[in-house]
């Protein structure tokens, strides 16, 4: 799998040209059904065989498209799966604007983060695929920097847009806010891992006793 800092389609992507099709065209439609399906179907094939050994052949199998369609929407696995990221890291920010909107006392609505996160653990498959896919950049040295970077853009960039002003006076810079985020998904991954490695000593009673402070600890920056 090459390294690109950007596609040429990617880049073309976000510039409107005169001749673009209108958003509602057939064509348009076909397209988003297309990339939509080649998604749905990379879950299923990353949570089957892994990220490094999933195939993209099999991603196109399981959408019922061909590898053509697949190249016609993404470069690579890298870009399915930081796609897939970033939906998921959507669903969580909405999933917890809904739990807090209501809330207006700044120790509540961090209490029930806290509780939304610790739910998070018990994801296993989500946290290992992530494990999974941070260990094949660092064997591969040479994508490492890029899927750091895009890897978190996708994170902070998302819940930056969908919870910044539930915590208005928390006025996180963007290395601050990447931090805060890699040392959240070390508790979610490294709880997970170790939850699954050795249910009957990292079990949820024990999980519920630990994470609590170590994540409060993270969000108040005490």
């Amino acid at each position: 799998m090459g390294s690109k800092n950007m596609s040429q389609r990617q880049r073309n992507s976000d510039r409107p040209t005169p001749d673009a099709e209108p958003a509602s065209s057939p064509q348009t439609l076909k397209s988003e059904r297309t990339r939509a399906a080649l998604l749905r179907a990379a879950e299923v094939i990353f949570a089957r065989d892994g990220f490094e050994a999933s195939r993209i052949e099999d991603i196109a199998a399981e959408a019922g498209r061909s590898r053509g369609a697949f190249y016609a929407n993404f470069d690579n696995k890298t870009e399915v799966f930081l796609a897939l990221r970033t939906i998921a890291t959507r669903r969580i920010a909405r999933a917890i604007r809904e739990r807090v909107e209501s809330i207006h006392d700044e120790t509540a609505r961090y209490s029930a983060i806290i509780r939304y996160i610790l739910e998070q653990i018990c994801d296993t498959q989500t946290q290992l695929l992530q494990i999974e896919f941070k260990l094949f950049a660092i064997r591969h040295p040479e994508l490492l920097a890029e899927l750091s970077a895009k890897h978190l853009e996708a994170s902070t960039s998302v819940n930056r847009q969908e919870l910044s002003d539930l915590f208005p006076e928390k006025k996180e810079s963007t290395p601050e806010m990447r931090r805060t985020t890699l040392a959240i998904e070390a508790v979610l991954e490294g709880f997970s891992l170790n939850a699954r490695f050795s249910p009957q000593n990292m079990d949820s009673r024990h999980l519920e006793h630990l994470i609590p402070d170590l994540l409060a600890r993270i969000l108040r920056h005490d």
